[in-house]
């Protein structure tokens, strides 16, 4: 397995996670409407400048750049699947 790729793609999820978590807070803002915060608003914006980053190095092929050893490797698998859990579970209680 392709170690590199691997780490792209778990940053990919960290990065969807960080967006489902800071959705989550929006849509559960107060009963007269969206609650807007600022660390809301960095959420998205750190979320979705990791899935557009990572999404280039991987379609473009210089997933080869990466020079990380294994434990980093599977410390970032073991973090964005912990990430993309609590997003998960967050979207799950606003909605349910």
């Amino acid at each position: 397995m392709d170690r590199s790729l691997l780490y792209h793609v778990s940053q990919m999820v960290v990065g969807g996670g960080l967006v489902m978590i800071a959705v989550s807070n929006f849509l559960s803002g107060t009963p007269d409407g969206v609650r807007l915060s600022i660390s809301s608003v960095l959420m998205i914006v750190g979320g979705v400048g990791m899935l557009v980053g990572n999404c280039y190095h991987v379609l473009n092929g210089n997933v080869d750049r990466v020079e990380l050893g294994p434990v980093s490797i599977w410390l970032s698998v073991v973090a964005a699947i912990l990430i993309l859990l609590a997003g998960v579970l967050q979207l799950l209680l606003l909605l349910g």
